[in-house]
């Protein structure tokens, strides 16, 4: 309905401008939080599955008005109140067709986590960093996975597969950590191999995985694996 979109575009709205507002004054920052929660909360419908990918888009805004300024701190937080518009729309049931925005707002917070952790001065809490990564990734891509198969894989398999997953691309993180790319190329070339996995994964599960599917996702690597590394710059 019109109404509930509106009303959905208006919550974006004052997300993000209240984000904007919280760089200003810590009591800020708490208005904003609690705004946050009242609109999630609001209505009181669906509160338990995407708990988890609220709280890490609450603290990815948080860690944005602490750690950026300038027009550069206004981009992202109108980029963090579009995430929470696909959010809350797919939360409260406002999008007739929900699974591709529940995507892309799924795989644009991983990104913004591999940004963050690329970006950040390594020599100090890495190892911390490194786990919060890996936690990222298991929340996020086990809520992929009872979203995106849940008649497919019972609970403790969508752990074990999310754990794995998880693990796995920690050691992509790490590899790709080594090279000299920027921060948003590092995490675009991570981001591309979730990509692959997920719809290797997704396919497997359904068992409609063939030749075709390898093909395409083989193509589609090496194609945009190329562009990445053209993209980037080659300096230590």
């Amino acid at each position: 309905p019109k109404a509930s979109l509106s009303r959905l575009v208006l919550k974006a709205a004052l997300f993000t401008f209240l984000l904007g507002l919280s760089k200003l004054h810590w009591s800020l920052a708490v208005v904003f939080i609690l705004a946050a929660f009242y609109f999630y909360l609001s209505p009181f419908f669906n509160i338990k599955r995407p708990l988890p990918s609220f709280f890490i888009l609450l603290i990815f805004s948080l860690v944005v008005s602490a750690r950026f300024s300038g027009p550069i701190y206004w981009v992202l937080a109108i980029l963090f109140g579009f995430l929470f518009f696909l959010f809350l729309g797919v939360k409260n049931l406002i999008f007739v067709n929900r699974q591709p925005l529940y995507y892309l707002f799924n795989n644009l917070l991983l990104m913004a986590s591999f940004i963050f952790f690329f970006n950040s001065d390594k020599s100090q809490w890495f190892f911390i960093k490194y786990i919060m990564v890996f936690l990222i990734a298991f929340i996020l891509f086990k809520e992929f996975l009872a979203i995106s198969s849940p008649r497919l894989i019972g609970e403790q398999r969508i752990n074990l597969v999310a754990f794995s997953f998880s693990f796995l691309i920690l050691q992509f993180v790490w590899a790709i950590g080594l090279l000299p790319f920027s921060s948003l190329n590092s995490a675009s070339l991570v981001l591309l191999i979730i990509l692959i996995l997920q719809d290797f994964i997704i396919h497997h599960l359904a068992g409609t995985i063939n030749r075709r599917v390898v093909l395409r996702n083989a193509t589609i690597f090496l194609v945009l694996n190329l562009v990445v590394f053209a993209a980037s710059k080659w300096s230590p």
